[in-house]
C-alpha cells in the first residue's frame, strides 16, 4: 500500500511567517514527521509527499524519507490539484491525508485496514468549518462543506484509502473537474463517483481524538492531545 500527504498549503490563519503548516513542532517533532512514523510503524513505506509553499524547508526537514510531488501551482489552486499530481505515482491502494491532520494511530489503523474500494474516516460528533457527510444505507451519499448542519451524519476528516481497483475512475473523475475548478476540494471528485452509481463506504473514528490545523485553538487542542499521548 502507497500513502500520500497533501502539504501544499500555506496556513495563513496560524501566522507561521515562512513555514508551511505541516512543520509545525510538537516537541521533539513536526506533525508531518508525527503522520509518517504513524504510516511506517504500520507498515507502509512508499510515501509520497506534495510540496507546494516553502517546498525546501519540508524537504530539508525529510530528506529521503519519503518522494516528492510538487504542485507548483500551489497558490491558485485547491488540493484537487495536488492529488491530481499524484496520479502517475500510485500504482497501488493508498491512504491519502491532508497534511494539516493530527489524528490517533488507531484512527489511521482502522482506514488501512478498511476492506471497502473506497473509505472516508468520519466522525460522527459535528463540528463546525470541516467537510461534513450525509449517510444513507451505510454509505456516504454526500461529501462538501454545504451540507446543512441539521442534514449532516458526521465530518469527513480528511484521511480516505482508495483502492487499486478505483483508482483509476477516481483519478480520471478528478482529471475532468480539476479542468473547470482548480480550486476545489478533491471531494468534490467523491460526490461525482457516488452520483455515478460507485459506493462509498465510511469508517468512524470510535471517538478517538483527531483535529485538523486551521487555527491557533486547533493547534492548542493538538498538542494536548500530543502531550497526553
Amino acid at each position: 500500500m502507497d500513502a500520500l500527504i497533501l502539504a501544499a498549503g500555506k496556513g495563513t490563519r496560524l501566522g507561521l511567517d515562512n513555514l508551511p503548516k505541516c512543520l509545525i513542532q510538537f516537541e521533539n517533532l513536526t506533525l508531518i514527521e508525527y503522520q509518517i512514523n504513524c504510516l511506517s510503524d504500520l507498515g507502509i513505506k512508499n510515501i509520497f509527499v506534495v510540496t507546494g509553499y516553502n517546498s525546501e524547508k519540508i524537504e530539508d526537514k525529510l530528506g529521503h524519507q519519503v518522494m516528492y510531488i510538487h504542485n507548483k501551482e500551489f497558490s491558485t489552486t485547491n488540493n484537487i490539484k495536488s492529488i491530481l499530481l499524484a496520479k502517475k505515482f500510485l500504482k497501488d491502494d493508498f491512504v491519502c491525508m491532508y497534511g494539516d491532520l493530527f489524528f490517533h494511530k488507531n484512527i489511521l489503523k482502522k482506514c488501512i485496514d478498511s476492506k471497502n474500494k473506497m473509505t472516508l474516516m468520519v466522525e460522527t460528533e459535528l463540528r463546525d468549518e470541516t467537510t461534513r457527510v450525509k449517510i444513507e444505507n451505510n454509505k456516504i451519499i454526500l461529501v462538501n462543506k454545504n451540507i446543512d448542519y441539521n442534514d449532516a451524519d458526521g465530518n469527513f476528516i480528511g484521511m480516505m484509502k482508495c483502492s487499486k481497483d478505483y483508482s483509476n475512475e477516481f483519478f480520471k473523475t478528478i482529471e475532468i473537474l480539476v479542468a473547470n475548478n482548480s480550486q476545489a476540494y478533491y471531494t468534490i471528485g467523491i460526490e461525482k463517483m457516488i452520483k455515478d452509481g460507485k459506493m462509498i463506504n465510511f469508517e468512524t473514528t470510535d471517538g478517538l481524538p483527531w483535529t485538523d490545523i486551521d487555527t491557533d485553538e486547533d493547534l492548542l487542542l493538538a498538542k494536548e492531545i500530543f502531550t497526553k499521548g
